[in-house]
């Protein structure tokens, strides 16, 4: 029986056609077009400036800025209402400005939004494409919005807290501005913005294949600060109630590492936010710590004795006249005065009362070079080399002017000397550092030292500050259990040539010592207005010294022991 080879024919007829026409899917689907053009995309990376934190928090940071770019030609017409209801809904822009920026006939900006919103908004992208909102090129493929890296933003966490020693970061003049910002502007600074150049895909995505190219973005460094942020806050939050309580313009207060010369705190009653400035700020952007200048008063009173200590011109315990109180010497037109009159006084007495007359007397024993020497080593008409910009040295006598017993003797009781409030910090942290002289760093930096003093008339000083605390102008600065001394110092407030009644500039300077821990501290009021008695140091700077150490306590800074 002859058999039947007419149905597997057909069959092979179906498969073949079945082949062919798969084939040429396949062909038209991985061959490009002879005028196809390969989609290249090159996309920027910026670089960050450099953050600057503290041990445990950031209080400058850098946050990307990224802009969302569409050419609106290629968004469906009959789509446009669909795009413009979902974009403003994650992006947050209104739907007028986006119906406005789409009238644009080339490609526009849409918005310029944080990391969050950007991934967001990438989401957002595939969605739209699912939906067909966007139209194909030339090529064939559908072109949404490209989402690029346009700017960065600098953020201030935490507000107002440690400025304007923090300073700002300057969009318009990509720099820092003032402050800490501005003194490491250099290392802070980006380095190397970056580019990935690649094919896309269907989304924009580069792929990362043997083709593309990455030039990685390097940012600034960051930067270490020695702050301790919970101090400076609390502290700062001190100086705002004394400056209203005491009618001052300002309150400024210092922390500082005796043996490191770190900052721990540099607080001001004065502050200002850096992530919105309004014209009423401009006054709060000064750093009075190394811009403000003024006569110290009686706390240059132990400077001039540890001159006087060098130059082997001083026993602390000699005795001399105080004149009770009021001394008309020949070379001056009116008296010299003492706000507490003794008949006789000891030399350390001096400065444990305060006695303008006796270290007048005293400061006579010094020739011009001596003291003028002295000054200088002290660091005084010299920068405190304080890792922040624009400092004012200050202006100390002339070596001629020093020749007279006028300038010697003003000047030994803070008068006739303008200094800044890092200088006194500085000097004042030799005498419980055993003469040697650290120059205060805010940031984790290193540091210089030299002596300045012998280690034996350090302790001498130290020890005369211990009884000013004790028994003389300090005493609400003691405390139970902690190690305190000091010096306190009010001056009248000098202007065109004379003094204003009623206003005065109060400082202390001192430590606070637990057996384990030295710090220097420092206080001073500018410009108080409060009545008799509140505007002497006594009344309001070592108060808030007092307060200041207070604060260290609850913090572990400090550790209350028996011994007084």
């Amino acid at each position: 029986m002859k058999k039947n080879y007419r149905i597997p024919f057909i069959y092979l007829i179906f498969l073949l056609f079945f082949i062919l026409v798969f084939g040429a899917f396949l062909f038209l689907s991985i061959v490009k077009p002879i005028n196809y053009i390969n989609p290249v995309t090159v996309k920027k990376r910026l670089a960050l400036r450099g953050n600057i934190y503290t041990k445990h928090y950031c209080v400058a940071k850098s946050e990307k800025i990224f802009a969302i770019s569409i050419n609106p030609k290629y968004i469906d017409p009959n789509k446009k209402n669909l795009f413009v209801n979902l974009f403003s809904i994650y992006s947050n822009v209104n739907k007028e400005t986006l119906k406005q920026l789409l009238k644009n006939k080339k490609p526009v900006i849409l918005a310029k939004v944080n990391l969050k919103t950007a991934q967001n908004l990438k989401y957002l992208l595939k969605v739209l494409d699912k939906k067909r909102v966007f139209l194909t090129n030339k090529n064939g493929l559908r072109i949404g919005y490209s989402i690029t890296d346009y700017a960065y933003k600098r953020i201030y966490p935490y507000n107002d807290t440690l400025e304007p020693v923090l300073g700002r970061y300057r969009e318009d003049l990509k720099r820092g501005d003032n402050g800490i910002e501005e003194y490491y502007d250099v290392l802070l600074q980006p380095k190397q913005n970056g580019i990935i150049k690649g094919n896309r895909d269907v989304y924009g995505n580069i792929i990362y294949d043997d083709n593309v190219f990455i030039k990685h973005a390097i940012n600034g460094n960051n930067l270490k600060l020695n702050i301790n942020l919970i101090l400076q806050r609390e502290i700062e939050k001190l100086l705002s109630i004394q400056k209203k309580k005491f009618k001052a313009d300002e309150v400024m207060a210092a922390v500082m590492d005796t043996k490191t010369g770190k900052i721990l705190a540099i607080a001001s009653s004065n502050r200002y936010n850096p992530n919105h400035i309004t014209k009423k700020d401009i006054p709060n952007m000064k750093i009075s710590f190394i811009r403000e200048l003024y006569e110290p008063g009686s706390v240059m009173k132990p400077i001039t004795f540890a001159i006087l200590l060098k130059n082997n011109k001083v026993n602390p315990y000699e005795v001399l006249n105080a004149y009770n109180g009021k001394w008309k010497p020949k070379w001056r037109k009116t008296p010299i005065i003492d706000d507490t009159p003794f008949a006789w006084l000891s030399a350390e007495n001096a400065i444990v009362y305060s006695s303008n007359i006796v270290i007048s007397e005293l400061a006579l024993r010094l020739n011009n070079k001596e003291f003028f020497n002295g000054l200088k080593n002290f660091g005084f008409g010299e920068y405190s080399k304080i890792d922040l910009p624009y400092e004012l040295k200050g202006v100390i006598p002339s070596l001629n002017k020093l020749n007279f017993p006028i300038y010697k003797s003003t000047t030994a009781y803070g008068y006739g000397i303008m200094v800044n409030f890092i200088q006194l910090l500085k000097a004042y942290n030799a005498f419980n550092n055993d003469g040697i002289e650290i120059s205060p760093k805010i940031a984790d930096v290193p540091t210089d030292k030299k002596r300045v003093l012998s280690a034996k008339n350090a302790r001498i000083i130290l020890n005369i500050l211990r009884k000013v605390v004790l028994k003389g102008t300090a005493k609400a600065a003691f405390i139970n259990g902690i190690w305190t001394a000091g010096k306190t110092g009010t001056s009248q407030v000098s202007t065109n040539g004379g003094y204003k009644k009623r206003i005065y500039n109060a400082s202390f300077f001192g430590f606070a010592n637990d057996g384990i821990h030295k710090y220097t501290i420092g206080v001073t009021f500018l410009r108080i207005k409060a009545k008799w008695p509140n505007y002497f140091a006594s009344s309001s700077a070592v108060p808030t010294f007092k307060k200041i150490v207070d604060i260290m306590i609850k913090n572990n800074l400090l550790k209350v022991s028996d011994a007084k």
